[in-house]
């Protein structure tokens, strides 16, 4: 039970908070936070796409690939970096990131429109890049200021893990559509301006509903351990098994990602090509849905194993995936539980952040699965290259199994601790977040997820 939760067999509560949970989805400013949310993630999924076919047309596939595949890299890579220099920096930082990134992207579409030469291309966008504000991360960071319970907070999160799963599957038909109607090279300036357009949004949302804090946040007063400033919000404990699934996921969707359309080339099969790269998705929508809209009374680590289980389950099975009817199964039941993770992922990671690193720790969550993608994206590539078919299933059944044993072994050093009487939802908070007593940073306001987490943290 949490701090937020209704006691057994009061059914009332549940029928009060529900209309509470609904009318904050539904009202300001949550509704538009949502809307620019699902903006920003597909204008944002829209601009390499475009960038890709852009830099083709201009310069060939070979080096787009090479400009696309460094973006990637540095995307993944330098989201933590950014996240930390918002969180240390506050609002001005944020707003010097929007300029600069609107200048370097205006700089983009105008190597790419007047065709400089490629290599003028290349640090442009890896410059864009690196200065893009991580908005993804912020609008995370914000909810737990909009929600006043538990419920609510989960709420919020599922509704904003499924519009990004929405925004996921639209991304690549706005990509086509603006490609048709305008052209590669005007269809890349076109999505620079709307996600320019988006992050002013944000901006102007943030500063009105006071998203972030009106002022830089204050040094430490105490000394933190050199391990603890290099590796920051990595250094909590419990922050390794937050993002472990997200490894495991990141590489077999990197794995798969690969995989689907040169087997499908393989055996002929083009029409199999678009169900397949859906399936995931697809299955992500629906599991969002059907996980915010049940009840599930349980604390949030029991959730997240129990959710890692049931996404490394079927890919266990995906050396048997010759046939692409049970490859598409297989994508499309493991795709159930890809949300209802991510759902999770932020709520503990909200639960077990300090407020100094927050957006960072956001951030952490995405570039995860981001840096395994790229990893397996490359090794599975090998493999297909080789047309060693039966050995790349395999790779990915590897890495399932991983993540399956991993959660396994957590469980049961869970079920093998002393269960201290009267200990669960009365502990203190760093009792909680399984933090040494008086190593807790003082926050100016708790999250209302951190009752959830209990004694549970690894």
């Amino acid at each position: 039970m949490t701090a937020f939760s209704t006691p057994a067999g009061a059914d009332p509560g549940d029928h009060e908070e529900r209309p509470s949970t609904l009318s904050l989805l539904t009202g300001r400013p949550v509704r538009g936070l949502l809307t620019i949310a699902f903006l920003t993630r597909t204008t944002a999924a829209t601009l390499p796409i475009l960038l890709l076919l852009a830099l083709a047309d201009a310069h060939g596939y070979a080096r787009a690939a090479t400009v696309g595949g460094t973006y990637t890299l540095v995307l993944a890579l330098c989201a933590p970096l950014r996240g930390r220099l918002l969180d240390r920096c506050g609002p001005r930082m944020l707003l010097a990131m929007a300029c600069a990134t609107t200048v370097l992207l205006a700089l983009v579409a105008a190597s790419i429109h007047f065709t400089w030469p490629w290599p003028t291309t290349l640090p442009l966008v890896i410059a864009a890049t690196l200065t893009s504000p991580p908005l993804n991360a912020a609008l995370r960071s914000s909810w737990r200021r909009l929600a006043t319970g538990d419920a609510q907070l989960k709420a919020v999160h599922s509704a904003d893990s499924v519009l990004e799963e929405a925004g996921f599957v639209l991304a690549p038909l706005a990509a086509g559509t603006v490609l048709v109607l305008l052209g590669p090279r005007h269809g890349y300036e076109t999505a620079a301006a709307c996600f320019v357009a988006v992050m002013a949004l944000y901006l102007a949302a943030a500063r009105r509903h006071h998203l972030t804090p009106t002022h830089t946040p204050a040094p430490a007063t105490t000394v933190r351990p050199r391990r603890r400033r290099w590796l920051g919000p990595l250094a909590l404990p419990g922050m390794p098994a937050i993002l472990l699934p997200l490894l495991v996921m990141g590489a077999l969707f990197g794995g798969t990602g690969i995989l689907v359309p040169a087997y499908t080339q393989h055996q002929h099969a083009t029409a199999w090509l678009g169900p397949l790269l859906a399936a995931t998705s697809t299955g992500g929508v629906l599991g969002g849905i059907a996980y915010a809209a049940l009840p599930w009374r349980s604390d949030l680590w029991r959730k997240y194993r129990i959710l890692t289980l049931g996404f490394t389950t079927p890919a266990l099975l995906l050396f048997l995936a010759r046939p692409l009817w049970l490859l598409a199964a297989l994508l499309l039941i493991a795709g159930l539980f890809v949300t209802p993770l991510f759902i999770n992922a932020f709520l503990l990671t909200d639960a077990t952040a300090t407020d100094e690193t927050r957006i960072e720790a956001n951030t952490w969550i995405g570039a995860t699965a981001d840096v395994a993608n790229g990893i397996m994206a490359t090794i599975i590539g090998t493999l297909v290259q080789a047309q060693k078919w039966n050995t790349a299933l395999f790779t990915l059944t590897c890495c399932a199994a991983t993540g399956a044993a991993a959660t396994l072994i957590q469980m049961s050093r869970h079920r093998s601790r002393p269960v201290v009487p009267g200990a669960g939802e009365r502990q203190p908070a760093d009792t909680a977040t399984g933090l040494p007593p008086r190593a807790v940073v003082v926050r100016p306001a708790p999250s209302p997820a951190a009752q959830a987490v209990s004694e549970q943290n690894p």
